[in-house]
């Protein structure tokens, strides 16, 4: 029986290499990332088929661009809620108001002509994913050491993959049953849901108090206490990656991510619009994008729970973070060898498979050796201003490309070219965090402790 035991506990080992007093918040935290995915994966597919009903896929390229004007006042918001507000008090405000905006869209929808609901709603999901999962993250990093990331974070990640799965599954079959417009009140549940999940991650540690996680003197920290206003903190965060390398490299995988997936998600909406064309077949086109968005998240669990912690663990975060640039690289091949739905599915499939598993929770390991003051200023500059920056400049390629002929192929030579440099940052970044994981303990001078 001991022999047995010891088998079932090695082969646990490979799916999540956590001690027991670790899993209740391990658990607790990837319960909060599956309700925060859960929520925009109802959501997602709705947005994308009533914006492509009202304005077609010629004009996703517009939307990216208008995004990215909203971002700065965004990033200036979190900023300042990260400086100025207790964490718990900042994390529960924030969910509840974006509960609150989804069920007031729903309200609206009712309401109003559907062109004065539809586009804003477009924006208004973009900006509840990108400032829900970068806050989410920050929390998370700054409660977890870097030697720790490699171990719990394929669990965590999971949990993200999961809430994937959950809304899609909802959107892809329910949209034509109960109306698309809806599947917006379901995001109720998931508010409600999201409030106990994060008292409960506020009360362990308030009852035991972690460490704040090591960091190396790589990225220089703002001076301890410092109250940073609005503005001010959105461009502290970007002074701090600006004087980082390793920050930069950060910043770059991220740029060239965004940019080979709004090539991937373009070319793969162009193609579902035409199958399912005009407003009469929203619905129908929302169920396809859910459908599609339930399966790729099925696959892209088994390789999260199966994959992600042995990779991390064994061969390194490096290693880990190439798996999508070369998926993507594959798709975007195919899709140059036959322009067709099923090329552009594989090509935004492995996207939609390996991002919010694998890549995101390698991605987040990264910032596990910055001080706390990276983990939210720098990181907040990174995931809400230079993605959406980065999804601008992918939105412009595709305005040019476009311009210059309808031919969808040159920009699968311009996604695999854009791989390329993206793996090459990879590599790089990978090593640097090998070396920053192995110094340790002394925390950088002027590092403040993290507000409760």
């Amino acid at each position: 029986m001991s022999g047995s035991g010891g088998v079932f506990r090695r082969a646990g080992r490979l799916v999540a290499d956590i001690r027991r007093d670790e899993w209740p918040l391990a658990v607790a935290f990837a319960a909060q990332f599956f309700l925060v995915i859960a929520a925009f994966w109802i959501l997602k597919p709705l947005r994308t088929s009533q914006f492509l009903g009202i304005l077609g896929a010629k004009n996703l390229p517009w939307a990216r661009l208008t995004t990215a004007l909203l971002v700065l006042p965004v990033a200036a918001v979190m900023a300042y809620l990260s400086a100025r507000l207790p964490r718990r008090r900042m994390l529960l405000g924030i969910t509840v108001f974006f509960g609150a905006g989804h069920l007031l869209f729903g309200v609206a929808d009712r309401l109003l002509e559907p062109a004065w609901v539809h586009v804003p709603f477009y924006f208004w999901v973009d900006i509840y994913v990108t400032s829900s999962v970068a806050l989410f993250w920050s929390h998370l990093n700054e409660r977890t050491a870097p030697g720790d990331a490699k171990r719990l974070y394929g669990l965590i990640g999971a949990g993200g993959m999961l809430g994937g799965i959950a809304g899609s599954s909802l959107s892809g079959f329910l949209a034509t049953t109960l109306g698309g417009a809806n599947l917006v009140f379901l995001t109720a549940a998931t508010t409600a849901a999201s409030v106990p999940v994060l008292l409960f991650i506020d009360r362990r540690f308030r009852a035991a108090p972690h460490a704040p996680a090591a960091a190396t003197p790589e990225v220089p920290p703002s001076p301890a206490g410092e109250a940073v206003p609005g503005l001010r903190a959105a461009w502290d965060g970007a002074a701090m990656v600006l004087r980082s390398r390793y920050l930069i490299g950060i910043l770059g995988i991220v740029t060239l991510y965004e940019i080979s997936s709004v090539l991937a998600d373009f070319q793969f909406s162009a193609f579902v619009v035409d199958a399912f064309p005009g407003r009469a077949m929203t619905d129908s086109r929302t169920e396809y994008l859910g459908r599609f968005a339930f399966f790729t998240g099925l696959l892209g669990i088994a390789i999260q729970i199966f994959a992600t912690s042995a990779i991390q663990r064994r061969v390194g975060v490096g290693a880990a973070l190439l798996v999508l640039p070369a998926a993507m690289a594959s798709g975007a091949a195919a899709f140059l060898a036959l322009p067709a739905l099923w090329t552009a599915s594989l090509w935004f499939g492995a996207d939609a498979t390996l991002n919010y598993g694998i890549h995101q929770s390698s991605k987040e390991a990264l910032y596990t050796p910055t001080p706390v003051d990276a983990k939210y200023r720098a990181k907040a500059f990174i995931d809400v201003f230079g993605i959406r920056l980065a999804k601008a400049a992918g939105a412009l390629l595709i305005w040019a490309m476009v311009a210059l002929g309808s031919d969808p192929r040159p920009r699968a030579v311009a996604a695999v070219a854009i791989v390329a440099l993206w793996i090459r940052l990879v590599v790089v970044a990978g090593r640097r965090f090998d070396r920053g994981g192995m110094v340790g303990g002394n925390r950088p001078a002027g590092t403040h402790e993290p507000d409760q």
